[in-house]
């Protein structure tokens, strides 16, 4: 029995001196967006540790559409089932 499920991921990047620092994921379960996880990974760590406020501030900025595009999308299933 083959059994699927429709998510939605998403990625960013934090650049620093035109390279990839941090690569950050997102994955919402389109069926059920309560359901999400979010990953950052470092790619560059001592171009991370040098940039700190920016990796922050990225990862803050990454987060925060994430959990917009979250709401979105669970309004729009409260929409569908009322």
């Amino acid at each position: 029995m083959l059994k699927m499920e429709k998510k939605m991921i998403l990625t960013g990047q934090t650049i620093i001196n035109g390279a990839v620092a941090e690569n950050h994921t997102a994955t919402i379960d389109s069926s059920d967006p309560e359901n999400i996880s979010i990953s950052s990974f470092q790619q560059d760590k001592a171009a991370c540790k040098a940039n700190r406020i920016q990796c922050r501030a990225d990862k803050a900025e990454f987060e925060d559409m994430v959990y917009a595009l979250q709401d979105e999308m669970i309004a729009e299933l409260s929409g569908k089932e009322e």
